[in-house]
């Protein structure tokens, strides 16, 4: 966030910091220290340009559907490079996009410099772009207006900090409270928002009983995992069934699961993609962002 969360409340109104909230640095804050970006004058114009371009093209779609929350979706890096279960997933990172007295806002919980813990951030729109992105492509999922109001409540609620968890884990298990990641929290604060529960033992209970189907990335071995997890402050394993890893089968919540949940339990007003630019997976831009948010087996990335 470029801004702390009091100069945000002079904005635009922004609720109080729930439990968990910390103010931001300008940008990469999930990025490890060492691995952020040394950007030159121009190289960071033009990364503010093609940050406000997206960021305006989402907020005409936001606007346009009459929105007040929607859950919003990034790419952080290339996930065709990995073997799922099912659908791949496109997003690596899921947050909720918040209207208040005509501003929108981000709610999101972040890996804080890939560390093993996680924090609860309110930040303005266009910084949920400024997070070393591998395609400046978003994910727009827009709930029933029931449901967009309820989760706002949640949000503004001691609630939403009360699900969260600080010690985190990329590929957090759904239905264990031992770690959370970012898509995790989303979930779980939906399922506050369905009257889910108050704790999050109540509301993964309630996800699992209503049929969240989490992601399975095919993962090395347990010896593997087990190293890994001794190299990354930021991945775990201990929290998956031993029958899971011993198959390498690593079940975590993704956009996937977040849209295919909304989707028959809600009933979604809009699914649409924002981007910009031609689709890099098609033909690459003239132009390209580098890739600086890297992801190894066992990696899910924020």
């Amino acid at each position: 966030m470029s801004e702390s969360a009091p100069a945000m409340a002079d904005r635009g109104g922004a609720p109080p910091a729930n439990r968990g909230h910390v103010p931001s640095s300008p940008r990469s804050l999930s990025t490890h220290p060492a691995r952020r970006p040394r950007l030159e004058r121009d190289e960071l114009v033009e990364l503010q340009t093609r940050e406000a371009g997206i960021t305006a093209r989402l907020e005409c779609a936001l606007n346009a559907a009459s929105a007040r929350v929607a859950l919003m979706s990034r790419a952080g890096c290339d996930l065709r490079r990995f073997r799922f279960d099912g659908e791949p997933p496109t997003y690596t990172h899921t947050g909720f996009a918040v209207r208040r007295d005509g501003a929108w806002y981000v709610h999101q919980m972040l890996n804080t410099g890939s560390g093993p813990e996680g924090h609860l951030y309110r930040q303005s729109l266009v910084d949920f772009f400024r997070d070393d992105p591998y395609d400046y492509r978003c994910g727009v999922l827009v709930p029933s207006p029931g449901l967009q109001d309820a989760i706002a409540a949640v949000l503004d609620s001691p609630l939403a900090g009360s699900l969260y968890t600080p010690r985190y884990n990329r590929l957090a298990y759904p239905f264990c409270t031992r770690y959370q990641n970012s898509n995790q929290w989303v979930a779980e604060i939906v399922a506050a928002a369905q009257g889910g529960g108050r704790s999050r033992t109540q509301v993964q209970a309630h996800l699992q009983r209503r049929g969240l189907v989490p992601s399975v990335l095919r993962a090395p071995g347990y010896v593997a995992q087990t190293a890994f997890a001794l190299l990354k402050a930021n991945t775990r394993f201990d929290d998956h069934p031993l029958s899971n890893r011993l198959r390498g089968r690593i079940a975590f919540v993704t956009e996937v699961s977040l849209r295919d949940y909304l989707q028959r339990v809600d009933g979604l007003i809009l699914e649409q993609t924002v981007r910009l630019g031609p689709d890099p997976h098609r033909e690459p831009p003239a132009s390209s962002v580098p890739v600086v948010a890297q992801w190894s087996p066992g990696r899910s990335p924020s």
